[in-house]
């Protein structure tokens, strides 16, 4: 499968799986869901599990989910004229009071009509929003949904512009995705790219998508012609937007990034008591600003600096997000992407049985990655205990939780 180019969009933090999300999706054998050696359709309760009345074969009335247009049909699509099932996520409406078990009968009737057929489906991702994502689950019971029957004929399956959701998502759903299935699944990043396989004239692509392909490869153009000149290498001393074995590699006395150490002994000493450190945000030309200063080699005093002199508060919550900073810059988490897909397999684990689980899971973590991950840990620790004690206090954000 191809890889992709992450978007930098408006969506890019707002597609994002939340913890809760992850923790709601129960692949669990207790009721048959996670039962993967039986197809979905063998399975005696399936009418069940999708809403399907069976003493109703006639079928039922879907034009409450047809008038949104999420899905459309083009008969000749391809370039040797094969059905092409488009889906537009942006058309998906608040997942507050949409029946998804209904929509998903539908897209099972709308895919009756090619599935005899060599076909292709094209899935638009823009416009998917924390306010119109489906539930984890049903993504999952949609692929059992697709038996051999569906899978079988289905030629190609496109994810245009594709977010951080796809690659979260694509790790769930890995252990159980058979390998010729993957096979079939194609990154586009930009609409041209289709052109290869796709009739893109005879699509018929709504406006709002093709809007939104033009702002994204007009981003990549400025961005190439930005980056034109020769790239000049990452300085010795550079601690941000490299990674971790960079920085160990020209750190040879340290365990951890120095930067991570100087602003740990920081908020140890200072840090603890003020309310909001990890939630409030800070100046973005000041992160910057502190960034550069510490790329080029230099120790930010938070105590001293003509900035933060005598405002012990704003230096506290400067120093927390710098170290958020630090960790989005790495280019991977903590835990590594290879890992990920365990991580969220531990949010099922049965709950006498997850401490094993967790120690098994850091055993397999690169030496310097478990070393910097312990003593984040233990800080945080420090400051949920801490938090108990204040009124109305809070823990750590979930937002420096999730970038290891």
């Amino acid at each position: 499968m191809e890889e992709f180019t992450e978007q930098e969009d408006g969506f890019a933090d707002d597609d994002l799986l939340s913890p809760d999300e992850i923790k709601a999706l129960k692949i669990s054998d207790n009721r048959g869901e996670g039962n993967m050696s039986r197809s979905f359709l063998e399975r005696d309760n399936f009418e069940n599990e999708l809403g399907i009345e069976v003493d109703d074969p006639f079928g039922e009335d879907f034009g409450d989910i047809h008038r949104h247009e999420i899905v459309s049909v083009i008969g000749e699509g391809d370039l040797v004229s094969r059905p092409v099932i488009m889906i537009y996520a942006y058309r998906l409406p608040s997942n507050k009071n949409f029946n998804h078990e209904k929509f998903l009968r539908y897209l099972m009737k709308t895919l009756d009509r090619v599935v005899d057929l060599d076909y292709t489906i094209v899935y638009f991702h823009y416009g998917l929003r924390s306010h119109n994502k489906p539930p984890l689950k049903w993504l999952v019971q949609t692929y059992q949904m697709l038996d051999r029957r569906y899978k079988k004929n289905l030629k190609a399956l496109y994810l245009v512009h594709p977010t951080r959701f796809i690659r979260i998502a694509w790790k769930i759903f890995q252990p159980f995705i058979s390998y010729k299935f993957e096979r079939k699944v194609h990154y586009v990043n930009y609409v041209y790219e289709l052109k290869t396989d796709l009739r893109v004239a005879n699509l018929n692509i709504p406006q709002p998508i093709l809007d939104h392909d033009d702002n994204l490869r007009s981003s990549q153009v400025q961005s190439s012609s930005a980056s034109s000149s020769p790239v000049q290498p990452p300085r010795p001393t550079q601690q941000f937007d490299v990674s971790l074995e960079f920085i160990l590699n020209h750190n040879p006395d340290c365990d951890i990034p120095p930067i991570v150490t100087d602003i740990l002994d920081f908020l140890y000493e200072h840090g603890l008591d003020v309310e909001g450190i990890f939630r409030r945000s800070a100046e973005i030309s000041t992160i910057r600003n502190l960034q550069n200063r510490i790329n080029k080699g230099e120790k930010i005093d938070f105590l001293n600096d003509p900035e933060y002199k005598g405002r012990i508060q704003k230096a506290v919550i400067d120093a927390s997000v710098l170290l958020k900073t630090f960790f989005r810059s790495m280019g991977e988490p903590v835990i590594t992407n290879n890992l990920y897909g365990e991580v969220v397999r531990i949010s099922n684990v049965e709950k006498e049985k997850k401490t094993e689980a967790i120690k098994a899971f850091v055993k397999k973590l690169p030496r310097e990655n478990f070393v910097l991950l312990k003593v984040v840990s233990k800080f945080l620790t420090k400051v949920a205990e801490n938090s108990k004690f204040r009124v109305g206090g809070v823990g750590p954000s979930t937002d420096l939780q999730q970038c290891g």
